[in-house]
């Protein structure tokens, strides 16, 4: 049996950092409570019987539904683009969480 999960402050902490989220400190109780409400569904789910239940099988030989594949022009390009919090011409300018090695090497 799987032992049961619980995540505190640090570990929470840890996880925003790998992911390179900002979390305001107030808001880390909310957070935990609700990634932990999430673990403990996950062990309630983990003391279901299932060890009689077949597993699910997908006819792979069942050809799938097919639409024609017919390329439109979308119209709300512009206003999609205009929601940009930062614009650099056609496209989002979004900051870089991972530096490249040569940038590395230049710092």
């Amino acid at each position: 049996m799987i032992e049961k999960m619980e995540m505190d402050r640090e570990r929470l902490r840890e996880v925003l950092t790998m992911a390179r989220i900002g979390l305001p400190e107030e808001d880390y109780q909310e957070v935990l409570d609700r990634v932990n409400d999430i673990l403990r569904l996950c062990d309630k789910m983990q003391e279901v019987a299932h060890e009689d239940v077949r597993p699910f099988e997908w006819d792979v030989r069942k050809i799938p539904a097919r639409r024609p594949d017919e390329p439109r022009r979308w119209d709300g390009r512009d206003d999609f683009l205009a929601n940009a919090p930062v614009r650099e011409g056609d496209f989002f300018r979004v900051p870089r969480i991972i530096a490249l090695e040569d940038e590395e090497e230049a710092q």
